[in-house]
């Protein structure tokens, strides 16, 4: 296991999200746990990226909690990269390798004040080697060590190779640069992954390398895709946005999962649908039958005079009444057809 895993955590709870008058996200609430390689699924506008980048702290929620705790950093594809133009290859990788360097910098200041030592200094405390300590387990969890050899494997693996790092990013075709964003992310080998449609861009032999990189991260993934083959062989959770009741789902078993479950949905709906156009009828015909039986009392003489008829009567208003209001309950809440 990652030595981090214990610590991260990403959980939504009761989350709200609407855009003036559009809600696009309702009470949601849901859980990643750690290590999991997670498909994001459902139709344009359902609200897909929106909940990507509130996990990614890009935007906040309206109401409820989002924990998101990963110790070994985030990572963010979003569908654009967040540079100006005028900035180069080399502004981009060094952007993303940001925190990696800030670890860097400080180790290598730990190590100058642990060595510069008077001669009559004492030796290191223990909280500075603590200090230390952590520092270097904290570059190593992110294979610090191999950034740059990641770089390089990743601009390779994307078809990036031929960049040069003084290149500048408004000379860049619009696929180079959603290319170039995913790479930067991946080289940054962050413990949580969020990516908006990774595969965009992406030629056969980029895909391939996309997969087997994504299968051997070590860390969390959360990747919104479309591609059907992508999601099968990268991910085994799904988690549905639905664009109308404004929820999300999760399943799990990976796609032959949540084919199974949809399929098991469908006949419940189904079911429920055929029990309502039964209950419907029925009560249609128990309307129409008691009013019927009304109107005819007023007529026959068998039915009796004074108290006995009118109480006859009142029992029969009672019943007309209380079908009605069942028909019109059913009517008003109708189970509509899958």
């Amino acid at each position: 296991m990652h030595p981090q895993r214990d610590r991260a955590q990403l959980a939504v709870k009761d989350v709200s999200k609407a855009y003036g008058d559009r809600s696009v996200l309702d009470q949601v609430t849901l859980t990643v746990r750690p290590g999991e390689k997670i498909a994001v699924i459902g139709e344009n506008g359902s609200g897909k990226s929106t909940l990507l980048r509130l996990l990614a702290g890009a935007e906040a929620p309206d109401t409820g909690e989002i924990t998101v705790r990963f110790p070994g950093g985030t990572g963010h594809l979003a569908q654009t990269l967040d540079l100006g133009p005028a900035r180069t290859v080399r502004d981009a990788v060094d952007a993303a390798l940001a925190d990696l360097r800030d670890l860097e910098h400080r180790i290598h200041e730990a190590e100058r004040k642990l060595s510069e030592r008077d001669p009559g200094d004492p030796g290191p405390t223990e909280a500075e080697l603590a200090a230390y300590g952590d520092l270097l387990t904290a570059y190593e969890d992110r294979d610090g060590y191999r950034a740059n050899a990641r770089t390089e494997a990743a601009l390779h693996g994307l078809g990036l190779a031929h960049l040069t790092r003084d290149r500048a990013l408004a000379t860049l075709s619009g696929g180079e640069r959603s290319r170039l964003a995913l790479a930067c992310v991946l080289a940054a080998a962050p413990e949580l992954l969020l990516l908006d449609e990774p595969t965009n861009h992406l030629d056969a032999r980029a895909v391939g390398w996309l997969e087997d990189h994504l299968r051997a991260h070590r860390g969390t993934v959360v990747t919104i895709t479309h591609d059907r083959a992508f999601l099968e062989r990268v991910t085994s959770v799904i988690l549905e946005v639905d664009r109308d009741l404004r929820t999300v789902t999760r399943y799990g078993d990976g796609w032959d999962g949540y084919r199974t479950a949809k399929a098991a949905a469908r006949r419940r709906w189904a079911q429920d649908h055929e029990e309502y156009l039964a209950d419907l009828a029925r009560t249609e015909e128990l309307v129409a039958a008691a009013g019927a039986r009304l109107t005819a009392t007023g007529g026959d003489p068998k039915q009796g005079f004074g108290k006995h008829r009118r109480s006859h009567e009142a029992k029969l208003s009672g019943r007309v009444r209380a079908a009605r209001t069942r028909l019109e309950a059913l009517r008003g809440s109708p189970v509509p057809p899958p």
